[in-house]
C-alpha cells in the first residue's frame, strides 16, 4: 500500500502580511484622523463659547449701568469742571463715535452709591455742603448736587467734617468757580435744602483696546479705580441709538431725543485652518429716566 504525502501546514505570505498592514495602517490612520478633526472642532466650539460668554458677560454690565444712568438726574446736564480747571458738560450717557469703521465709546454717569440731601442752602458754588448724612462720601469722591428737573452740578469732596460737611476745596481743579459753574449756578438762591439730593457719582467709560494686551479687549474704566478687562478677543465696540422717531445712528446731534442705547460687542476666534470666525453680541436698553 502507498502511503499519501502528509499537506504542509501553510501560513501568511509576505504578500499578505504587507496588505494587511497597509489596510490597518490606512483604518487607523482614519480613525485618528476623525478623532483630531473632533478633538480640534470641539476646541473651536469651546473657544467660541468662551469669547460669547465674554462678550455677554461685557453687555449685561454695559446693560446694568446704562438702564441705572441719570437716575436722579435723567436727561438734565451736568454741569461741572473737567479736573483740569476748565468748565465742561456732562450728560448720564454720553456718546462717543469713532469712525465709519472704528470703534465708539461710552461714558456713563450713575448714582448707584451713596445718597443724601442738603440740610442748608448752597447759595453758591464755594458755599458750605451741608447735607443730612455724609456717610458713604469720602475724599476724592466725586458728588451731584441737583433738583432733578432743570439743573445739576458735580463737584469733589476733598474730605468730610463731623457728620454732615462735604468739604469741596478749591484746591481741587474739580471745584473752581469757573464760568461754566457760576453762570449755570440755579440764579434765585442756589440749590435750596431739603428738597436737593445729593449724589455720589460714578463715572465709568467703556472703550476698544487693541494695543495693551496680546489680543484685542474691550476695556471699562471707573473714575477712580485701575482700567479692567471685560471682553478678550474682540474685534470691535459700536453704540447705536435709537431715536424717539424710531431712526438709529451711532453719532446722535441731540442726546434729548435719544430712547434706546444698543451697545455691540463684536468677537472673533482665529483659527489657522479655517477662515476666523466672527459673531455679535448686543443688547437695547432704556435708561430708567429717559
Amino acid at each position: 500500500m502507498t502511503s499519501r504525502p502528509i499537506a504542509c501546514a501553510r501560513g501568511f505570505g509576505l504578500i499578505e502580511l504587507m496588505i494587511t498592514l497597509v489596510l490597518s495602517a490606512a483604518v487607523l490612520g482614519s480613525i485618528m484622523l476623525v478623532f483630531f478633526q473632533s478633538s480640534r472642532q470641539a476646541e473651536r466650539l469651546s473657544d467660541v463659547a468662551d469669547v460669547r460668554q465674554n462678550a455677554r458677560t461685557a453687555i449685561q454690565l454695559i446693560e446694568r449701568e446704562v438702564r441705572m444712568a441719570g437716575s436722579g438726574w435723567g436727561r438734565v446736564d451736568i454741569f461741572a469742571n473737567n479736573g483740569l480747571g476748565a468748565g465742561d458738560t456732562l450728560l448720564a450717557v454720553n456718546p462717543g463715535y469713532g469712525t465709519l469703521s472704528g470703534n465708539d465709546s461710552l461714558v456713563l454717569v450713575g448714582a448707584w452709591q451713596a445718597a443724601t440731601t442738603l440740610m442748608s442752602d448752597m447759595a453758591t458754588v464755594a458755599s458750605q455742603t451741608r447735607v443730612k448724612s455724609n456717610s458713604g462720601f469720602a475724599a476724592g469722591d466725586l458728588f451731584i448736587l441737583t433738583n432733578g428737573t432743570s439743573r445739576s452740578h458735580m463737584l469733589m469732596c476733598t474730605g468730610t467734617s463731623s457728620s454732615d460737611i462735604l468739604v469741596h476745596s478749591t484746591t481741587s481743579p474739580w471745584n473752581g468757580a469757573t464760568t461754566t459753574m457760576t453762570a449755570t449756578w440755579p440764579p434765585t438762591g442756589g440749590y435750596p435744602d431739603t428738597v436737593t439730593n445729593v449724589y455720589k457719582a460714578t463715572i465709568t467709560s467703556y472703550y476698544f483696546d487693541a494695543t495693551s494686551f496680546r489680543r484685542p479687549v474691550l476695556m471699562r474704566h471707573e473714575y477712580g479705580q485701575p482700567p479692567q478687562v471685560v471682553a478678550y478677543n474682540v474685534d470691535g465696540f459700536r453704540v447705536w441709538y435709537e431715536m424717539q422717531d424710531g431712526t438709529w445712528t451711532r453719532n446722535p446731534s441731540n442726546m434729548a431725543n435719544v430712547d434706546k442705547v444698543s451697545p455691540v460687542v463684536y468677537t472673533r476666534v482665529v483659527d489657522p485652518r479655517r477662515p476666523t470666525l466672527r459673531d455679535s453680541v448686543w443688547a437695547s436698553v432704556q435708561p430708567r429716566t429717559f
